[in-house]
């Protein structure tokens, strides 16, 4: 892999890491001076929303813009709020109203930052270093998603909050710091002649009038939303098999699929194979959930069949993740990235929480080993339907 790549993972692991410490850190001071679970709620809500609402029309602005200074400013945007923030922590000045407004500026800056990461891979690294690329930056957000957690509830426990949020704005300079000596090549002029408006029209119409990209995104909202459902799911599986400590098992085993997959991936993909890896992936999912109706509800069989199949589940999620991103790129290209890229985030994102409301009504009805297994098959039934689809259509 490239010099500027390898600028770019690190950036990205250092900043991931911090940040995956600063939510844990953030949600136990929330549950701790108020004791409310409706304001972590809206800390959440804070999170997401602007950045789901942004992420409709910041695509033409990645697009139409610098992306490298898009990337180092918006981190190092970050770096300071959260520095500026240790900083009222440490003096007892942050009350509830701050947290939110925190929130809400970080999510207004990942609505730039992210898209606009996927957008330059294409332009760093080779065309047939594509998937393998994809693949390595899934590592290294599984990593911090794993590791990032635990390190968190250690750093909370060890440092106390100010310090933890401290380090997460060093964190995000020092990735600044890295992205700076990237070298991204210049992006067509989007602007030229044209004004924002028309590019954000202009991505649409391209997007609209593009049946496979249309596809594609479709399993980008279908996997994300049943990755919601799933985290609904473990709770209530773990439940029935042994309680609180059978859910970390699960999801450690979902974890471990996830990172195990990510660096399988990141040596041995195959260029050229996306469209087929990712269909026959989604249905790998629904198959796997399918099979949850074998499963006995209760005792020691029931826990090593659920987190192997979690597990695995984990390994099918990140090989169609891998696959997803490696056509979005493709069918964007250069001129396009930012703005698939900005919808496939919203969509994306927007999936898991809608999973998590639509899911958690529907268990108050029907059985997970009812529902786990009935949208396991229409999971499968929609890889299928896909996958004939977009190879009888052309692009």
């Amino acid at each position: 892999m490239t010099k500027d790549f390898k600028l770019l993972l690190s950036g990205q692991l250092v900043s991931q890491v911090g940040d995956k410490c600063h939510m844990i850190a953030l949600a136990f001071w929330v549950l701790e001076t108020t004791g409310s679970t409706g304001k972590m709620g809206a800390v959440l809500a804070a999170s997401l929303i602007p950045s789901l609402v942004l992420g409709l029309f910041s695509g033409a602005v990645i697009d139409r813009y610098s992306r490298k200074a898009i990337i180092v400013g918006t981190d190092v945007i970050r770096g300071l709020v959260l520095l500026i923030f240790a900083w009222m922590m440490a003096a007892g000045q942050v009350n509830f109203t701050v947290v939110l407004v925190l929130q809400v500026i970080l999510s207004v800056n990942g609505a730039f930052f992210d898209p606009s990461i996927p957008a330059v891979i294409p332009g760093i690294v080779g065309k047939e270093d594509l998937a393998r690329a994809n693949a390595m930056h899934q590592s290294v957000a599984s990593f911090a998603m794993i590791g990032g957690a635990a390190l968190g509830g250690v750093a909370v426990a060890g440092l106390g909050y100010s310090l933890v949020f401290l380090l997460n704005g060093i964190s995000f300079l020092a990735s600044a710091g890295f992205e700076s000596f990237i070298r991204i090549p210049n992006q067509r002029d989007a602007g030229s002649g044209n004004s924002l408006v028309a590019d954000i029209r202009e991505g649409y119409a391209y997007l609209f009038g593009n049946q496979k990209l249309l596809v594609v995104l479709l399993m980008v909202m279908a996997i994300h939303f049943f990755v919601g459902g799933l985290e609904v799911f473990m709770p209530v599986i773990a439940n029935h098999s042994g309680g609180p400590g059978v859910l970390g098992v699960f999801q450690a085993g979902l974890g471990g699929g996830i990172l195990v997959m990510s660096l399988l991936l990141s040596r041995f993909s195959v260029a050229g194979k996306e469209e087929t890896t990712l269909f026959t992936s989604v249905m790998a999912m629904g198959i796997l959930q399918m099979l949850a109706f074998l499963l006995p509800e209760e005792g020691v069989v029931s826990t090593l069949g659920f987190t192997i199949c979690f597990f695995l589940w984990g390994c099918a999620m990140v090989r169609a993740a891998v696959s997803f991103k490696t056509l979005l790129q493709t069918f964007a290209g250069e001129t396009y990235g930012g703005r698939v890229f900005a919808v496939a985030s919203t969509v994306g994102n927007g999936s898991i929480p809608a999973a998590m409301i639509v899911f958690g009504l529907a268990l108050e009805y029907i059985g997970a080993g009812i529902l786990l297994p009935v949208s396991g098959l229409f999971l499968t039934g929609l890889g299928l339907a896909a996958l004939i689809m977009i190879r009888r259509r052309p692009v």
